[in-house]
């Protein structure tokens, strides 16, 4: 039975929303080098995440007759882990009308820019960080530079020239961009060549509620300091502070959570997984770390479970 409730409450852990707080920083970078991980949504099946996400277990799980005979096994997660996301590309986050001698003239507007885009290119250059976009729009005196936009999924080209403002003396794109956040997750497991998973849900922009799209990222240990509780449609949060030593990558950020690799294997417990045929409604034990610093274990209940879910919730608990 003890046994039985440790499966279920990594798998609940696993399937369940993770705490996430989500703060904003401006940071830059260089090294755009990094491998492209998609993530396609868990659907309740771990063996999803192995084979399209992490691809890094050694050992598959045996199948005989419809039935795991061979279980993957992971270290258990339930505590923190900073979070530091550089942009793929930089993020239009506001507008603001730019004053020329005309009058108050919106550029974005004017071009159809729209918050929430991401501006990939501006004449053909790979744009990284908030201060390279300024320099370009500076530098083009008010000529029209080519945008290459990422929306819904699509690239787009925008043709767009800056206005001149009269109070500051200088062109302007009358935009507001970021080119990275941070923020603090939970770590659901941990593979034992240290690829980690922090399901629940993405690192998303605080004024455009987008996922966060990166380019590379890296994780810290982290501090916390206090949290807020969760309540119906909305996840808690945990507060704290990110240390400065890095301690792994980040490699993807998408709807299912947050995916990357420590550079040293923590030493938790080591648990199977439970494959989603086996997970039922009933008791169970979820782990997580709050503002005393030590991971514990909290007692929950399977409510319900929707194996087929589309929208990465499967599990209600």
């Amino acid at each position: 039975m003890k046994k039985s409730k440790a499966l279920y409450g990594l798998c609940s852990i696993i399937l369940s929303a993770v705490l996430m707080l989500t703060v904003f920083t401006s940071q830059t970078f260089s090294d755009t080098s990094l491998a492209d991980v998609k993530v396609e949504g868990v659907s309740g099946q771990i063996e999803v995440i192995r084979d399209r996400i992490l691809n890094h277990f050694t050992e598959a799980p045996s199948v005989t007759e419809g039935k795991v005979t061979l279980l993957e096994r992971v270290r258990l997660g339930g505590y923190p882990v900073g979070l530091k996301l550089y942009a793929d590309g930089v993020v239009i986050v506001g507008t603001e009308p730019v004053d020329t001698e005309n009058g108050y003239i919106n550029t974005a507007e004017k071009a159809g820019l729209r918050v929430g885009d991401v501006i990939k290119r501006i004449n053909g250059e790979y744009v990284t960080t908030n201060s390279r976009v300024s320099r370009i729009i500076e530098e083009s005196f008010g000529d029209v530079v080519q945008l290459q936009v990422l929306r819904d999924g699509e690239l787009i080209d925008v043709s767009f020239n800056s206005e001149f403002s009269i109070s500051e003396g200088k062109f302007k794109a009358g935009i507001w961009v970021r080119d990275s956040s941070a923020g603090i997750g939970t770590v659901t497991f941990c593979a034992k060549d240290g690829y980690f998973a922090s399901l629940g849900h993405a690192v998303c922009d605080i004024d455009t509620k987008d996922v966060v799209p990166i380019a590379q990222g890296e994780c810290t240990d982290v501090s916390i300091t206090g949290y807020s509780k969760g309540v119906a449609g909305r996840a808690g949060e945990l507060c704290g502070v990110l240390e400065s030593e890095k301690t792994g990558e980040i490699y993807s950020n998408g709807d299912s959570g947050v995916y990357g690799k420590f550079d040293n294997l923590p030493e938790t417990q080591e648990l199977p997984v439970a494959p989603s045929e086996i997970v039922k409604t009933g008791d169970a034990y979820i782990y997580t770390t709050l503002e005393n610093g030590v991971m514990e274990r909290y007692s929950v209940k399977i409510i319900s479970i929707n194996p087929n879910a589309t929208d990465n919730k499967n599990i209600v608990l």
